[in-house]
């Protein structure tokens, strides 16, 4: 005897008729052969060789940043390049030293810690105005003095309106130095 079809306008008919299809179509599926051991089973473990391949790519990178910033800090050693011989008119120049108030900074040859010889006797934080940078201990020529340029004080609260046209020994570059920035004490001729 075939059963009737099931009344599905019956909300209560319908949901019956659903769960029994479902229970049939579940006794029908099979777990595929090894997935229960498959999903216990732990990640299998790295291989060394990453590890130790890993750790010496790393070293290989730090050996490679330290040698370019000893590189990098060795361009700017005045000590280590060949001073150039200044011009006839500069030869009665006075030599003169750089120097940093800041006493953290004197030791280090960092951006940080450089001092900028400007293009003209003003203070900028453009790059582009720098003649180039010195340390402290640097030595350049005192070429002449403006006795009256604009006012610069240094970290310590030393002010000065001085400002020395120089050129750095080492680069041969030509620009100007606040007064606050070298301690000179020997007579230097005005800028005319």
């Amino acid at each position: 005897m075939n059963p009737s079809p099931p009344d599905l306008d019956d909300p209560d008919e319908a949901v019956r008729e659903l769960r029994l299809r479902l229970r049939d179509a579940d006794a029908d599926c099979a777990e595929p052969p090894g997935l229960a051991a498959r999903a216990m089973r732990r990640p299998a473990p790295r291989p060394r060789w990453r590890g130790a391949f890993a750790t010496a790519l790393a070293a290989v990178v730090v050996v490679a940043v330290v040698g370019l910033s000893a590189f990098l800090a060795g361009r700017h050693n005045p000590a280590e390049r060949p001073t150039p011989k200044p011009p006839a008119a500069r030869a009665a120049s006075v030599q003169g030293e750089v120097y940093n108030s800041e006493q953290p900074c004197r030791a280090l040859r960092t951006i940080e810690c450089s001092l900028g010889v400007f293009r003209k006797p003003a203070l900028s934080s453009r790059t582009a105005d720098l003649a180039d940078r010195v340390w402290h201990g640097d030595r350049v020529l005192l070429v002449c003095l403006l006795a009256d340029g604009p006012r610069v004080t240094d970290e310590t609260g030393v002010a000065s309106r001085h400002w020395y046209r120089v050129v750095v020994l080492g680069t041969g570059a030509e620009g100007w130095l606040p007064g606050v920035r070298t301690r000179n004490e020997t007579e230097v001729p005005d800028c005319t």
